[in-house]
């Protein structure tokens, strides 16, 4: 299964945030680099700049990410997302969304307001089968 897994990370860094943090997070819990990293610098609204960092990561170096993701999680926040897995898969996907001020202290937990944006895509072909294949693969 590790071969169709993907995982897309997706973070907006506003003006008064620090990517090189951020980035540094990556790389000391999880070992991405930066240089793996898209990095876009856009214009948000009153012409504030805003920087758009995204990845995806693939198969093995996928479950991997998962793995650590998982691992770092508290015991409430993996309950959470057990309990609350089949209304949150949706197209073979899983939404998460981490704390970005938490990541930069080392932590890993779940946030709903300006968080890093974490999506699994794990292949299901048939939808019964998807929350009993993402607790599995999730080992939660």
């Amino acid at each position: 299964m590790s071969n169709q897994i993907e995982v897309k990370i997706q973070v907006i860094i506003h003006a008064t945030e620090d990517s090189e943090k951020i980035l540094k997070s990556f790389s000391d819990l999880f070992n991405i680099e930066q240089d793996k990293f898209k990095i876009q610098n856009l214009t948000g609204h009153f012409e504030n700049p805003i920087i758009v960092i995204s990845l995806t990561i693939k198969k093995i170096h996928a479950e991997e990410f998962m793995a650590k993701l998982f691992s770092k999680m508290n015991k409430n926040d993996k309950d959470s997302i057990s309990a609350n897995l089949e209304e949150e898969i949706t197209n073979s996907e899983l939404k998460i969304r981490i704390s970005k001020q938490k990541l930069i202290r080392g932590k890993i937990v779940l946030e709903h307001e300006d968080a890093i944006k974490i999506t699994i895509i794990i292949p299901v072909y048939i939808k019964k089968n998807s929350v009993k294949i993402y607790r599995q693969i999730l080992k939660i």
